[in-house]
């Protein structure tokens, strides 16, 4: 009986050795294509970066329009209200919950999980 229990233990035992192997090499690829990707998330970051800095650089602009031009403009968008439908067709922005913070420094993020990643390997 005790034979039996440890053939078992040992196909299992080999068992997980070979799936650690797998994974092994699963995460060895997957390391592999990080470190291609690299330059190009930093990049994709760096660009969401400025397009949100020239997001927030246009709505100061427009908050800084004189008064009078935003006044006739509500007027106009009343008027307009008024000859729309009863529907929209399409969908109104959805509120950000209020537990989602936004995230500031994205690039320094992404620079900081390469530099963990390289920490880690060595």
């Amino acid at each position: 009986m005790s034979f039996v229990i440890d053939v078992a233990v040992l196909v299992l035992l080999v068992g997980t050795l070979g799936y650690a192997w797998v994974v092994d090499r699963r995460v060895r690829k997957l390391m592999v294509v990080l470190r291609e990707m690299e330059p190009m998330i930093g990049s994709f970051s760096q660009a969401v970066e400025r397009s949100e800095s020239t997001v927030s650089a246009l709505r100061a602009a427009r908050e800084a329009q004189p008064r009078a031009r935003t006044e006739t403009r509500s007027e106009t968008r009343t008027e307009a209200a008024r000859k729309e439908p009863a529907f929209r067709s399409s969908r109104e922005r959805p509120s950000r919950p209020p537990e989602a913070t936004p995230l500031n420094g994205k690039s320094e993020l992404v620079r900081g999980f390469f530099e963990t990643v390289r920490q880690r390997e060595a």
